[in-house]
Formats: C-alpha cells, structure tokens, sequence
C-alpha cells in the first residue's frame, strides 16, 4: 500500500488494446453478415473500471495513427482515463490488433481467435518509455499484466524497463499474471515471468496459473503463501473461479472472500480486469478485504454487461455487494 500523494495519477498502465468483433447475439462467425465492434484489452479495462469508481487514471500503448487506432484511444478516453501519453504509429505498416468472439451458449463454449500478430504494440519499445510523457513515475501504482511481455520480445524488454523505471521513482508495481494460451506456453511465460517476480509489489494470480505455470500445486490461500515465500513478494491475491478469492498482504495478514451468484450471463470477458480494479482500490486504501469484496462484486456486475468494459456506477457495485435483487426501479 502506498499513503495518499500529490501524485497526477492513482493509478497508470499500459498494454495492448484491440479492436473486437462478434457475431450479434450467440450467432456464428461463420455466417454473420454484421459484426459488432467493440474496444478491449485487459489493462484498458482495468483502467475504465477504476475511472468509473473515482480514481484517476492513465492508460497508454502505442497505437495506427488512423481510424482503428481513434477509435481505440477514444472509447478509452470517453470513459475518464488520461491517454494523452499514447504513442501514434505512423508507419505505412501500423495496425490494430484485432479479436473475434465467437459467443456461445451452454453446452456450447464461446471461443476467441486473434488477428494481432505485428500490431502497433507489439513493437512497442524501451526507449518509448522514457518519453517526457510517460506517467510511471506520476503515479501512485503502476499495474500490468502478463499479456503484454508474451506479445512480443519488444513488449517483455518494455515492460522490464517499465517496471525499473518504476522502481526507480518509488512507484509500487501490480501484476497480474493474466496467461493466454493462444500467445505462449506455460514454459516460456514461466521463463519469462519468473525474473520480473523481484520488482513486483502486488500479485494477481487465477489458481489454475499457479498450478500450469509455476507448479505451484497447494491450493487456496496457501498458493499465495507459496507465491510470497518463493518469491519474496510483498503483497499475493489468487482468484479461485467459483470458491472466490483469497490474499495475503505486506504484514502476512490472510483474507478470503466468497463470490457472488450468477443466474444469468451476459458476457464474461472483461470479468477478471473489473476485479482486478476492486483489488487495486482496496490496496490503495489499505484494505485488502474490502478490495476483494469490491473486486468479487465488480466481477460479478461485469458478467452482465455486454463488451470488455464495466461501464458501472459505484452506486450499483454497492447494491451488487448488499445483494441487491437486480429488479426493475420505478
């Protein structure tokens, strides 16, 4: 936990954001003559839902100087995050990212497919992170996740620079180690990730990571124990899918918290960067039970919004965690 500064910004991150498409509905890729296009990426996300609870917030990347890359810039900015550090690209071969979902109903699953081989922030450098603008070290906390160094061997030498620059301006570093399959292996995240353990003050870690990844087989709470003895680390949240979440913190304090039912799903992407900001809102505060409550409830509200973002109010994240019935208010 870092105390309440003049710093510009609570929170800054950066990484990739793309350009989704889907069919409406649970339709098929396959046959849909419409796609809805919608903006996401997992630290983005992070940052919007932290804006909509009061935080102030930057986000940047390195984004095509052209209609794709606006796009993704001001669907981000509409929602309160400063991104005026985002880098143009304006190379002949700049590109967005781009991701298909392919949404599917139970018993049928929903399946992602990417389009972001040699995109503007794949090719993001060390050397841009030491532009005037950048906000690492105007921020209280610095947060990035393990889909930006398994991009590209550009993206893993940014984010190590990052997280030096961080360390040298005393800016706290969270982390959540976010695998996708569909970029790299256990192994080589493994190989990867494990020398950036040492400038990490928060880390964010799914159960089932713990175990592909780092072999680490405990279970619980005891995962984020074996996190922390292993790697020295300060502060250890793990989410555990439907047993909830659990943490240790800097004094080695245990918390554990339950989620929340869901009846009725509307989209699951993004559910995981809307805990994420509970997480880091409790940590700011110091309060790392309350952090996994807001974090389990956001998680919760996110399933029934359509798109990455949780576009919420902090009102009805309340009401979520009061357990509010979800009815019609006349």
């Amino acid at each position: 936990m870092t105390e309440v500064s003049a710093k510009l910004y609570d929170v800054a991150t950066f990484g990739e954001t793309m350009l989704r498409l889907a069919a409406p509905g649970c339709g098929r890729l396959e046959e849909a003559v419409t796609l809805d296009v919608r903006v996401g990426g997992s630290e983005s996300n992070t940052a919007v839902a932290l804006s909509r609870l009061g935080f102030k917030v930057a986000w940047w990347s390195k984004l095509p100087a052209n209609p794709m890359g606006r796009r993704i810039e001001n669907e981000i900015r509409r929602w309160g995050v400063t991104t005026d550090a985002v880098i143009w690209d304006e190379t002949p071969q700049a590109r967005a990212g781009l991701y298909f979902l392919d949404f599917g109903a139970p018993p049928r699953g929903t399946d992602v497919y990417y389009d972001r081989a040699a995109s503007s922030a794949s090719h993001i450098t060390a050397h841009e992170m030491d532009l005037p603008n950048c906000p690492i070290g105007q921020s209280r906390l610095l947060h990035l996740s393990g889909i930006t160094p398994a991009l590209s061997p550009y993206a893993l030498k940014a984010t190590t620079h990052a997280m030096a620059l961080a360390k040298r301006s005393g800016t706290p570093v969270s982390f959540d180690v976010n695998y996708r399959a569909k970029l790299w292996s256990p192994s080589a995240a493994r190989e990867a990730l494990e020398p950036l353990m040492s400038g990490i003050d928060l880390l964010i870690c799914p159960l089932a990571d713990a175990v592909n990844i780092f072999s680490i087989h405990a279970g619980g709470i005891d995962t984020a124990a074996e996190f922390r003895e292993r790697y020295n680390l300060s502060s250890v949240v793990i989410t555990m899918g439907g047993d909830g979440a659990a943490a240790i913190d800097s004094e080695g304090k245990v918390y554990t918290a339950e989620p929340y039912k869901l009846t009725h799903v509307v989209d699951r992407v993004g559910a995981g960067d809307a805990f994420n900001a509970g997480v880091l809102m409790g940590w700011l505060a110091g309060d790392m039970q309350e952090g996994l409550k807001y974090g389990l409830a956001m998680s919760a509200l996110k399933h029934t919004i359509p798109g990455d973002l949780l576009i919420s109010t902090r009102a009805e994240i309340d009401a979520a965690r009061n357990g509010g019935d979800g009815g019609i208010k006349r």
